[in-house]
C-alpha cells in the first residue's frame, strides 16, 4: 500500500563537490570547536551542553515522540486483559425469571403448582476470572504503515535536537567571541579617550596662542565627544553578550562576569579548509536527515490511509474459571470457560471520508517533499555561501594584520622621536590613536571570520579531520 520514495529532481541534480577549499583533507564529526585552542571556551560549550534550557526541551520532545511511537505500533501485538468478578445477587422469588416457576393453583390458595413452596427469596453468589483477548490482523498493512510512519517521525525530531545541539553551540562560541571583540574595544576605546582627551587640552593651548584655527579645535573636540559617546554603547553591549551567554548556559544574567583576560585571542590559527567538499556531506546535516524522514513517514501515511478502505479482520477471544465457590474458582477442569470469535468488517459507505483521507495524506506528502527540496536547495547555498564568507574574510583579516602592524611601527616610531626630543607628543597621540583604532578593527575582523568558520561548521553539521595527520 506505501509507494516508493522518487528522489526529487532537486536532490538527484545537486553537484557532486563544493568548489572552494585549501588542503585536501577526509570529513569526519568531531569537537570541532576544540580546534580554537581555548580551554575557557570549551568549558563554556561544556556547561552549555549541560545545562541550556532548550536542549532539555529538545530532549524531552525526543522522549515525547519515542513513547508515541510505541503507541503507534502496540496495535501490531494482541491485547490481552484480565478481569477477575465476584457477584452476589439478592431477589425476591416472584420476580424476574423465578415467578415463572411457580404460580398460583386452580383453588386460589396461593402455592405454587405440584404443592411445592418456593422460598421468598433466592441469594447466589458467582465468582470469575479470566483472560481476555483480542487482535486485529495487519493484513493490509495499515497499523504496520501507521508504526513505521511514527518511527520515522522519531528519527526526524532525534535529528531535530542534533540541529538545536548544533545550534546551541554555535551560539555560545558566537556569542563568546563576541565578547572578546567588544572587551577589547573598550579597552581600547576607554585609551582612545584619554588620549583625546590630551589631544584636546593641547589643542586648546595652541589655539590660544594663535597658531590653529578654531575648525581645529573643534574637530578635535567633535572627535573626543564622539569618541566617549561610544563607550556606555560598547559598555552596554558587553552586558546584553554576557547576560545572553548566561542564558544559553542555563544561569540568570549578571552571573557570567569577566570570563577571559585582555590577551587573549591574540592569535586565531584554524584548520585549513578541504579542496572539493563533496555535496554528500549534506547528509549529515540533521535537518535534512529530518526533513528526509518525514517525507518517508508521510508515505508511509498514504499506505495507511489507503489499508484503511479494505476489511478490517478482528479475532477475540477469552477463557477462564467461574465458580459459586470461591474455594473452587482455581479448579480449570471442572470450572474453566473458553469462547473465540472473529469477524470482518468491510466499511461501504462513510460519505467519501477514506477517500478524503487518503488525499489528505497525498496533499500532506507534497507539502513535506517541498520543504525537503529546499532544505537541500538552502543547505547548498548555505554551505556555498559559507566558504565564500571565509575567503573574503581571511583576506580582510589578512590585510588588516598588516595594517595594524604599521599602525604599530608608526606608533613606535612616534614614541621613539618624542622621546629622542625630536619628534612631537600630538604625532605620537595621533598615531597612538590610530594604532588603537586598527587593532578595534582587527578585533571585529578575528569576530567575523571565527562567524564565518562557524556558519560553515553549522552548514556542514560538523566538521572534518585529515587522518593524515
Amino acid at each position: 500500500m506505501t509507494p516508493r520514495l522518487q528522489e526529487p529532481d532537486t536532490v538527484s541534480e545537486l553537484p557532486d563537490t563544493y568548489g572552494a577549499g585549501t588542503q585536501d583533507t577526509t570529513y569526519s564529526p568531531i569537537t570541532w570547536w576544540s580546534e580554537f585552542n581555548d580551554p575557557v571556551l570549551s568549558g563554556l560549550v561544556d556547561s552549555a551542553l549541560t545545562r541550556n534550557l532548550d536542549l532539555k526541551s529538545a530532549m524531552a520532545r525526543v522522549s515525547e515522540i519515542q513513547n508515541q511511537y510505541r503507541i503507534a505500533r502496540s496495535p501490531l501485538f494482541p491485547a490481552v486483559q484480565a478481569t477477575a468478578d465476584g457477584n452476589r445477587q439478592n431477589i425476591p422469588s416472584n420476580t424476574g425469571a423465578f415467578s415463572s416457576i411457580g404460580g398460583d393453583d386452580e383453588g386460589g390458595g396461593g402455592a405454587p403448582a405440584g404443592g411445592f413452596q418456593l422460598p421468598d427469596r433466592f441469594e447466589t453468589v458467582t465468582y470469575s476470572a479470566s483472560l481476555g483477548l483480542s487482535y486485529e490482523l495487519d493484513f493490509w498493512g495499515k497499523n504496520r504503515n501507521a508504526a513505521q510512519a511514527a518511527l520515522r517521525e522519531f528519527k526526524a525530531t532525534r535529528a531535530d535536537y542534533q540541529t538545536t545541539l548544533l545550534g546551541i553551540i554555535s551560539e555560545t562560541i558566537a556569542t563568546y567571541f563576541e565578547i572578546t571583540d567588544l572587551e577589547q574595544q573598550l579597552v581600547h576605546s576607554t585609551e582612545i579617550v584619554d588620549l583625546l582627551n590630551d589631544r584636546v587640552e593641547l589643542t586648546e593651548d595652541r589655539y590660544q596662542r594663535g597658531l590653529i584655527t578654531s575648525f581645529e579645535l573643534y574637530t578635535i573636540r567633535q572627535s573626543y565627544e564622539t569618541e566617549q559617546a561610544s563607550l556606555p554603547l560598547l559598555e552596554s553591549s558587553l552586558n546584553e553578550a554576557k547576560g545572553r551567554l548566561a542564558i544559553l548556559l542555563g544561569y540568570y544574567p549578571g552571573a557570567i562576569h569577566t570570563i577571559l583576560s585582555q590577551d587573549q585571542l591574540a592569535e586565531i590559527q584554524l584548520s585549513p579548509i578541504p579542496v572539493g567538499l563533496p555535496s554528500s556531506l549534506l547528509q549529515e546535516r540533521p535537518d535534512i536527515y529530518a526533513a528526509e524522514q518525514r517525507l518517508q513517514a508521510a508515505l508511509h501515511r498514504i499506505g495507511s490511509a489507503k489499508a484503511a478502505q479494505f476489511p478490517s479482520i478482528s479475532l477475540t477471544g477469552s477463557g477462564g474459571t467461574q465458580s459459586a465457590d470461591l474455594a473452587n474458582l482455581l479448579d480449570i477442569g471442572t470450572q474453566g470457560f473458553s469462547n473465540l470469535a472473529g469477524s470482518i468488517v468491510q466499511p461501504l459507505f462513510q460519505g467519501g471520508r477514506l477517500k478524503a483521507d487518503v488525499q489528505v495524506a497525498w496533499a500532506q506528502y507534497e507539502q513535506v517533499k517541498a520543504a525537503y527540496e529546499k532544505t537541500v536547495l538552502t543547505a547548498f547555498k548555505e554551505v556555498n555561501a559559507a566558504l565564500v564568507g571565509i575567503e573574503k574574510e581571511t583576506v580582510r583579516f589578512r590585510f588588516l594584520e598588516e595594517a595594524t602592524r604599521n599602525a604599530e611601527s608608526s606608533s613606535q616610531t612616534q614614541e621613539d622621536r618624542f622621546e629622542r626630543g625630536v619628534g612631537d607628543y600630538l604625532a605620537y597621540i595621533d598615531a597612538r590613536i590610530n594604532e588603537l583604532r586598527t587593532k578595534n578593527a582587527l578585533e571585529t575582523a578575528k569576530r567575523s571570520l571565527v562567524n564565518a568558520r562557524l556558519t560553515l561548521h553549522r552548514s556542514l553539521g560538523g566538521g572534518w579531520v585529515d587522518y593524515e595527520l
